[in-house]
């Protein structure tokens, strides 16, 4: 199913966006501080970049997981959660905190957002496929006259 592969590609090039965002909040902030959190430069501590690097880090794992099967309803929905506590934790930071701009908030904005409607769009769809475990092929669920027959 094309719906079904272009999910799973977008939670593999979100992952990957995901894991550079680890990496520097492990090994370079300072990034945060210019390019993220722009407006509150001063806030963005190294601490702060390993708590957002360990929280990103667990975010590109669901996506993983997800990707793998995301015919799962826990996966999908703990998957589909990390997306909306994203987008809630930018929008936040943007309006409430004003943290980030306009320019360093729309590309997490972007993806949150966009993953957010596809993903909650979708939840039925998705959610009652099922994928032969085997072969990764995604099938449609059977129908009760199917049972029968």
């Amino acid at each position: 199913m094309q719906s079904v592969k272009a999910l799973r590609r977008w939670l593999v090039i979100v992952a990957l966006l995901r894991l550079l965002a680890v990496f520097l909040g492990y090994f370079n902030h300072t990034k945060f501080q210019t390019n993220l959190f722009d407006n509150s430069p001063r806030e963005v501590t190294e601490l702060c970049g390993r708590v957002f690097a360990i929280w990103t880090l667990l975010t590109c794992a669901l996506c993983c997981i997800c990707a793998r099967n995301p015919c799962v309803p826990s996966i999908y929905g703990a998957t589909f959660f990390s997306f909306v506590a994203a987008l809630c934790f930018f929008l936040l930071e943007l309006f409430v905190y004003q943290t980030v701009s306009w320019k360093s908030a729309l590309q997490p904005l972007i993806v949150a957002g966009v993953s957010t409607l596809w993903m909650g769009a979708g939840w039925n769809y998705y959610t009652t496929l099922s994928l032969d475990p085997d072969s990764s092929i995604v099938s449609e669920p059977e129908t009760e006259s199917a049972k029968r027959d």
